[in-house]
């Protein structure tokens, strides 16, 4: 017969808690971080944000991306803020094959972020830049309820993908 020990698994847990708790500090200790996530330098700690061409949407997805990155957004620039210039664009949709038989359409959809950083004296801190993502995407010609769909989850997806990316230059500063 089976005797379940219940002092062996209690020793066992904590034994395993410990070892969780040890690999955490550890990794931690390292300077280990999350892939994707970045810090902004303490001279962009106090942002103004200027905005064109964004949607609402658009927009609280940059802010909250720079929120995550440690900035604080300020509504009115100060003596201490730097403010971030960005406008989006979006490039035509092209359609780069298609096929008869089964209907389907190859599209490439592009996006690109300008973007520049100038200190509260008016100083450039970073010069214009301009940052480009695309992707090739199969659509069904026949079901354009689910092509729509898609083409704004992908659009959605390079969106953020630049937003990342802006985080990524400013850290450069």
């Amino acid at each position: 017969m089976f005797r379940f020990d219940t002092r062996n698994l209690r020793y066992r847990s904590l034994r395993t808690c410990l070892l969780v708790l040890l690999a955490s500090c550890c990794l931690s200790a390292c300077g280990f971080r999350l892939a994707g996530t970045a810090e902004l330098p303490p001279q962009l700690a106090s942002i103004y944000l200027v905005t064109s061409d964004f949607s609402d949407p658009q927009r609280n997805q940059l802010r909250r991306s720079l929120r995550n990155a440690g900035a604080s957004l300020v509504e009115q620039p100060g003596s201490k803020t730097v403010q971030l210039n960005v406008s989006l664009k979006a490039s035509p949709d092209r359609e780069m094959a298609s096929s008869a038989s089964t209907g389907a359409i190859v599209k490439r959809i592009s996006r690109s972020l300008s973007f520049n950083v100038k200190a509260a004296d008016g100083k450039v801190l970073l010069e214009a830049r301009t940052l480009r993502q695309q992707k090739d995407v199969s659509l069904d010609d026949d079901n354009l309820l689910a092509s729509d769909r898609e083409k704004e989850t992908v659009a959605r997806n390079l969106e953020q993908a630049l937003f990342d990316q802006l985080i990524r230059q400013l850290t450069l500063i």
